[in-house]
């Protein structure tokens, strides 16, 4: 597990799970998501802003190989 590669890959999957947190979000609104977890407008807004972060790191938008 040396390099960059297992960070790209955890940035990945969790910026993909944060979004579809988010989209649950803003197809739910205020009410509870699946009805266990409250829910919020500042709670999808900061799960696409950790999605958006997390996605540009994972893909890195620059095509910029990781540093090492």
């Amino acid at each position: 597990m040396a390099g960059g590669g297992p960070s790209r890959t955890f940035f990945q999957v969790f910026g993909i799970i944060y979004a579809v947190v988010a989209l649950f979000g803003f197809y739910y609104g205020d009410n509870t998501l699946l009805g266990i977890i409250s829910n919020n407008t500042a709670d999808t807004w900061l799960h696409v802003v950790l999605a958006v972060v997390m996605l540009f790191l994972g893909f890195d938008a620059f095509g910029r190989k990781a540093m090492v």
